[in-house]
């Protein structure tokens, strides 16, 4: 049996519509769930910089409503958080570009908006074994309690510099980047200092 052209293009014309009605009901459809996952993804990530470890998503969300409040009137997103060990500490969203794509993160400081009390990064795209790096709990703890003001008080945020060079950085004021990721550290470098430069000055 042969179809004309016209016959052809209005049945693949009527199929797709019926597969992108389906599709845009089944996104709406999912949606809420979709933004719940974001939601506690988001809250984990801040807790464990918080210092409430590895939780799960779902158990992430009720924790973080009691220990934590948004900060009004700032044009970034910020909180305050009840920190584990019982500080209270504020929360900063910082974000930036690795060497694929956007890596991003939460940092706490301590009230004396100088120390670290912890941090977490994501990404999009860093390579695995490599940039991806950014995410382990040892990167991670390599920043508690580093300082975001030198010894004369001026603002100089983290240096992440190779494994036991400081490049004349104060240990207080440096971390050691990820070996074979230079790109990704750097970003990491650059990514905390434009977020916190005005926010903590």
């Amino acid at each position: 049996m042969k179809f004309s052209n016209r016959y052809i293009f209005l049945y693949i014309s009527v199929l797709i519509i019926i597969i992108a009605g389906v599709l845009a009901v089944v996104s709406l459809t999912l949606r809420p769930r979709h933004e719940e996952n974001r939601k506690g993804e988001k809250a984990a990530q801040i807790l464990s910089a918080a210092g409430y470890g590895t939780l799960k998503a779902a158990d992430a969300v009720a924790l973080f409503d009691s220990v934590a409040a948004p900060l009004t009137g700032s044009d970034s997103e910020r909180y305050t958080i009840l920190c584990a060990d019982g500080d209270t500490g504020q929360v900063f969203h910082v974000h930036g570009k690795g060497l694929w794509g956007p890596i991003w993160g939460y940092v706490v400081l301590a009230s004396d908006a100088n120390t670290v009390k912890g941090v977490s990064f994501s990404h999009k795209s860093e390579t695995p074994g490599l940039g991806a790096k950014i995410e382990e709990e040892s990167f991670a703890k390599s920043f508690e309690g580093k300082k975001l003001h030198d010894m004369n008080g001026d603002f100089v945020s983290i240096a992440l510099t190779a494994k036991g060079k400081g490049d004349g950085r104060d240990e207080a004021n440096r971390v050691d980047a990820i070996s074979g990721a230079t790109i990704t550290s750097k970003g990491v470098e650059k990514m905390l200092y434009d977020g916190l430069k005005e926010v903590v000055e």
